[in-house]
């Protein structure tokens, strides 16, 4: 390639020197200059964007607009939010609310009747007042009826010492099952409080319990009882003729399922006292006045 020099490239025509330069290719030499197709046209005049762009819309404005044009209206996607004005609560005043709790607590001038109490329940809100009469008894003052109450009983003037929860139990579980099972006529009163049950356990109780007529007395508040065990108890109380006091406070039973034991003492007229209190779920309005209903039909 010693003969490329400029006395050679002098001597031929740019034809020939177009040509031996698409023959030839350095990778050295830029894109533009290695593309074997170069346009000859020259460059036009500067572009006015700005003027070009008002053009554009000037011609936009002024062209008729077609049949399938739909004009724009700017609106919201979705449901418009709409305030939902707050209900007012009822207004009570002091002295209202003073004469019917006087009454209810049977102090006042007059009897109470089912009005004062429905308008009492209004006031108050239902959830307030079956939390703070005794729901688990249905009982008004005057009148006894159902089973015992966890909370203060105004009318009989009494009080249910409540479960100590800190006390440690070193009862022998496995011991007392089986001495349930075995019915031990010795064995009157059980109390497994403050010890944690496996479901299989509490299921060996309540099925020692079917067969048991000794003892009166079953204590199994703060043993981690779950909603799967409730039906155990069921069986028990439709079964047992012997028990009278069955103690579940404090434990992890769901006011479904309260519900469902408590009705079940439709078929019982031996228990005397049920304490359900203080469980780890909170129960409903609509399953307080289930338990309720079903206490009223109870006759122990």
């Amino acid at each position: 390639m010693d003969f490329l020099n400029d006395d050679f490239f002098d001597g031929l025509s740019k034809e020939e020197i177009e040509q031996l330069n698409s023959e030839l290719c350095d990778d050295l030499l830029p894109a533009a200059d290695r593309v074997k197709y170069h346009i000859d046209k020259k460059g036009q005049n500067f572009v006015d964007k700005e003027a070009l762009t008002k053009w554009m819309e000037e011609a936009a404005i002024a062209s008729q607009i077609g049949q399938d044009y739909i004009p724009y209206v700017k609106e919201t996607k979705g449901k418009k939010f709409v305030k939902v004005e707050e209900k007012k609560e009822k207004t009570v005043y002091d002295d209202e609310f003073e004469k019917l709790l006087a009454e209810a607590e049977g102090v006042g001038g007059e009897d109470i009747n089912d009005g004062d109490i429905d308008a009492l329940a209004e006031i108050l809100g239902a959830n307030s007042l079956l939390g703070s009469v005794d729901v688990t008894s249905c009982s008004r003052p005057g009148k006894e009826t159902g089973l015992k109450s966890t909370v203060t009983d105004i009318a009989a003037n009494k009080i249910l010492e409540p479960v100590d929860m800190d006390e440690v139990n070193e009862t022998d579980v496995e011991e007392s099952v089986q001495r349930m099972s075995d019915n031990d006529s010795s064995l009157t009163s059980v109390c497994f409080n403050n010890i944690p049950l496996e479901l299989e356990v509490v299921e060996k109780i309540t099925t020692a319990m079917l067969r048991n007529t000794h003892v009166t007395k079953l204590e199994m508040c703060n043993c981690a009882i779950i909603d799967d065990s409730i039906e155990g108890f069921i069986n028990m109380l439709k079964a047992n003729s012997v028990l009278q006091s069955l103690s579940l406070e404090t434990n992890k039973i769901a006011g479904k399922y309260l519900k469902l034991l408590v009705q079940s003492l439709e078929f019982n007229e031996t228990l005397k006292e049920l304490r359900i209190a203080n469980q780890y779920f909170t129960t409903g309005v609509g399953d307080e006045m289930a338990i309720s209903k079903a206490l009223e039909k109870n006759n122990s």
